[in-house]
């Protein structure tokens, strides 16, 4: 019996318009089917690159979450790809971000400079491709808002009662720890 496994990443994040290459490890061509976000499954014939490799290319023509499956012999490997559209302009606008923060009292201008801030300090920490994923979009948003919302403390100290004492914010939000997270970059040496 043949074993086939998957070569390539399972689980990939494209740009829509992005070519979508699904590598796996067989003896024999298996039957690889895409289905798009229409829901229409499309059989895509394998080529072999080397012995025992084969290759599936297909193009994401829309934004949406793909999913694939390979099968020979029984066997199955399924693979999932994510199209986003490729964020030509800024991420977020000052209008959005007031959107997303309701009633504040922060003028434009301060909203403005804390979202161009955060955005240059999100851009340090985490890879931010030509696609800009809605979990980075959201950490940026609570970025700018944890932002505006220190600008209001002196020294970043809240006052607790006469029993615990003062309390010190935390350093960063555990929020956009989680959603930044897999973007992180990673320190080498």
């Amino acid at each position: 019996m043949t074993i086939m496994r998957a070569i390539s990443s399972t689980s990939v994040l494209l740009p829509v318009g992005g070519v979508w290459q699904l590598l796996v490890d067989a003896d024999t061509a298996p039957t690889v089917v895409v289905t798009p976000p229409t829901g229409d499954p499309e059989t895509v014939t394998p080529e072999q690159t080397s012995t025992g490799r084969w290759e599936s290319s297909y193009a994401l023509t829309e934004p949406g979450r793909y999913v694939a499956r390979a099968s020979l012999d029984g066997q199955v490997v399924d693979f999932a790809a994510q199209a986003l559209e490729v964020t030509t302009g800024p991420v977020l606008d000052v209008p959005k971000v007031v959107h997303y923060l309701g009633q504040i009292s922060a003028t434009e201008e301060t909203v403005g400079e804390a979202l161009q801030a955060e955005t240059f300090a999100q851009a340090r920490v985490c890879r931010v491709g030509a696609v800009y994923p809605p979990d980075l979009r959201e950490a940026l948003l609570r970025r700018v808002a944890r932002n505006l919302a220190l600008r209001g403390i002196p020294l970043a100290v809240l006052r607790g009662d006469a029993e615990a004492g003062a309390t010190v914010l935390p350093g960063r939000d555990p929020e956009v720890r989680r959603l930044e997270a897999p973007h992180r970059k990673l320190p080498i040496g």
